[in-house]
């Protein structure tokens, strides 16, 4: 290293890895995912919800088992809601009169709208249905559920009926769920504004209805006419409505409802998202098949990164800071490594770079993030990437899915949404990134909501993201490609500069004989 004055390097003490490394030998133990509240950092802007004057509607406490609420003391509380938007469940307690009012309505609207004559008959129907799957359905919430059994009935197809109805109305169900145009909530015409607190409401972590419930209601002659006279061709697209479709509409279009044993079933629409996301099958998780140390690598590496920049830093007297960034840059490149100095530490490189490092990359049909595969031949290179759906709402449902992994508890090395988030960031990083993943079919959306994906990703990893298993060797088989076109770009140009150089020669006798 020339530009190192004969200065030596300044060992240093090691550190533990920023991004935490999966164990040599997985756990074989499946998580137990329940319906529960997110803890997070107290924010200054979050007031305290004592000073509301909503009361609580059902009880919920504590069942002995281990739960995911947040630490009693002063530097954690949990997430709120604004209070003008619905609660769904037992589980975060407090609603205003005005939208217990609305779930009201809107029950009373299914009854008038079903295809039974006697409202009695229908009532019957729903009562029956979810009597089925109630206890499944309490034994979902993190907390115990507090109070009758009828009590919790009711407000499991009330609050369900809510919530599918909303989810089909902002899929563009309104015509056929009957509700006149002037509709206050499911009218024709809306702010995109108030579309987007629907949603977030019914995102929010901890602020759900078991997915048991909203199966046995889908599968209920008014939910079914309301889907049966839709024409889905082709399906929706943007991320929110996808979700809606994909997960609520789709099965029970295909009759294929899920009938499997009530244990195996998701417990909410955001478990359901997760693994849909992941790319697991919906009734099972598949356990990592591949046991690899990667620590003595990866802390290889770190130490490599980091003794390269305290030598830099150490050659302040004739190299200006900027100079040094540049130079670390390039000796990374050099090398092989793409995690040039940034903002934030970059793991992978960007879309661009690895075009231009000789790696093409292809959307998967189908799967998702455990579908992601490097194969590498001779002459070229591929990544697998999954459809990647966005739309205007993008940020907000990824953010409460990095909630949700945080709510079940899951290690930071487990936690695959986070990763994936991690991975994308670093894949988007600028709007050629974005441009050439949406000429490539990986990004799905409008362009303009596109255009924000690196700013959005970037605030989304922007906490301490430690990588996943796959992700470490996928990183492992991206830091060992090397093109051979580019390995022997300099042999090659000189080859062809010297076949130019002796057709001008051949051209130049041809045209100007030598005199004899």
């Amino acid at each position: 290293m020339s530009f190192i004055k004969h200065k030596q390097i300044k060992p240093l003490k090691k550190k533990v890895n920023e991004f935490e490394l999966t164990p040599l030998v997985e756990s074989t133990e499946k998580l137990v995912r329940k319906i529960c509240k997110c803890p997070t950092k107290l924010k200054e802007s979050i007031q305290d919800s004592s000073k509301t004057s909503i009361q609580p509607r059902f009880s919920c406490e504590n069942s002995g088992q281990p739960t995911n609420e947040a630490p009693r003391d002063n530097s954690y509380k949990v997430e709120t809601l604004e209070d003008s938007l619905p609660r769904f469940g037992p589980l975060l307690l407090i609603e205003q009169p005005s939208v217990l009012a609305l779930k009201e309505k809107a029950w009373e609207h299914v009854l008038k709208n079903s295809s039974e004559d006697d409202p009695a008959v229908t009532k019957e129907v729903y009562y029956k249905a979810i009597r089925k799957v109630e206890q499944r359905a309490m034994e979902i919430y993190a907390d115990k559920v507090q109070g009758t059994n009828p009590n919790f009935r009711w407000m499991m197809i009330k609050d369900g009926c809510f919530f599918l109805q909303l989810a089909l109305w902002i899929l563009g169900c309104s015509e056929q769920l009957k509700y006149p145009s002037n509709d206050p909530i499911f009218g024709n015409k809306h702010s995109k504004k108030e579309i987007k607190k629907w949603i977030e409401a019914m995102f929010f972590v901890g602020n759900q209805i078991p997915f048991v419930v909203l199966r046995e209601l889908m599968k209920q002659r008014y939910f079914q006419d309301v889907i049966k006279n839709v024409e889905w061709n082709p399906p929706p697209s943007g991320l929110c409505k996808k979700v809606f479709y994909e997960l609520l509409v789709l099965p029970a279009r295909k009759k294929k409802l899920l009938d499997q044993d009530n244990r195996q079933q998701p417990c909410d629409l955001l478990h359901c998202l997760h693994i849909t996301m992941i790319g697991d099958d919906l009734f099972g998780v598949r356990e990592p098949n591949d046991d690899i140390d990667l620590e003595a690598d990866e802390d290889e590496i770190d130490d490599y990164e980091a003794n390269i920049t305290a030598a830099i830093d150490d050659d302040n007297e004739t190299l200006s800071q900027s100079n040094n960034i540049d130079r670390i840059r390039k000796i990374l490149n050099a090398i092989g490594f793409s995690s040039a100095i940034d903002n934030r530490k970059r793991i992978f490189p960007c879309a661009m770079e690895l075009e231009r490092g000789g790696i093409k990359i292809k959307k998967l049909n189908g799967g998702g993030v455990k579908s992601i595969d490097f194969k590498s031949y001779y002459f070229s290179a591929y990544l697998y990437l999954p459809a990647f759906p966005v739309d205007d709402n993008a940020e907000m449902i990824f953010r409460n899915l990095k909630n949700y992994e945080i709510s079940q508890q899951m290690g930071k090395h487990k936690r695959e949404a986070s990763s994936y988030l991690r991975f994308m960031s670093d894949i988007i990083q600028t709007t050629k990134d974005v441009k050439l993943l949406l000429k490539k079919g990986v990004i799905q959306g409008d362009s303009d909501d596109a255009e924000k994906l690196p700013r959005i990703l970037r605030k989304l990893s922007s906490e301490d993201v430690r990588l996943t298993h796959e992700f470490h060797i996928l990183r492992r088989k991206l830091r060992d490609y090397s093109s051979p076109w580019i390995h022997y770009k300099g042999v090659v140009n000189l080859v062809v500069f010297l076949t130019l150089l002796q057709t001008f020669f051949t051209l130049l006798a041809y045209f100007k004989p030598p005199k004899p």
